[in-house]
């Protein structure tokens, strides 16, 4: 199957922070001056070069105009980049940098780097945190970043 255009997803993680954008960095929180926010739409479509048993995934916002990428360093950073996700999804191009692996735990998904396996997206416990990236059990900091999320289709 072909997709003419992106999924919309919205994603929570695992203590129900929702992704938001803020100053182009998405962030995880829930309430801002005493209101409940709705979150960012996430565009997803699957990446069709690489083993789709392993569900690869491009997440993308603001309609697909720009995309999580993990960067081409030799340490991953992740950072939105001004690129369509629908030249990713059509482009035979090496598009793992862009490419998350998702895992599907109960009710919850993890999303792996697919260009630096072993990194997962994550939050910080604390709201208002940027999403960033971490190796599991725990990053260097010592911390516990949440790499659960709940990854739901808009509706």
């Amino acid at each position: 199957m072909v997709l003419s255009g992106a999924l919309c997803f919205r994603m929570k993680d695992a203590a129900l922070k929702l992704l938001y954008l803020h100053n182009n960095q998405l962030l995880a929180g829930g309430m801002h001056a005493g209101k409940g926010m709705k979150g960012e739409e996430i565009s997803v479509v699957p990446n069709r070069f690489l083993d789709v048993n392993l569900c690869p995934v491009i997440l993308g916002i603001q309609g697909g105009s720009q995309c999580l990428s993990c960067g081409t360093g030799q340490e991953p950073t992740l950072k939105l980049e001004p690129v369509d996700i629908m030249e990713l999804y059509r482009s035979p191009e090496d598009s793992r940098g862009f490419t998350f692996y998702r895992r599907d735990t109960g009710l919850t998904s993890s999303f792996e780097s697919a260009a630096f396996p072993g990194w997962f997206l994550c939050t910080a416990p604390e709201a208002d945190q940027p999403l960033r990236l971490t190796q599991l059990p725990e990053d260097a900091n010592g911390d516990h970043p949440i790499t659960d999320f709940y990854f739901q289709q808009c509706d």
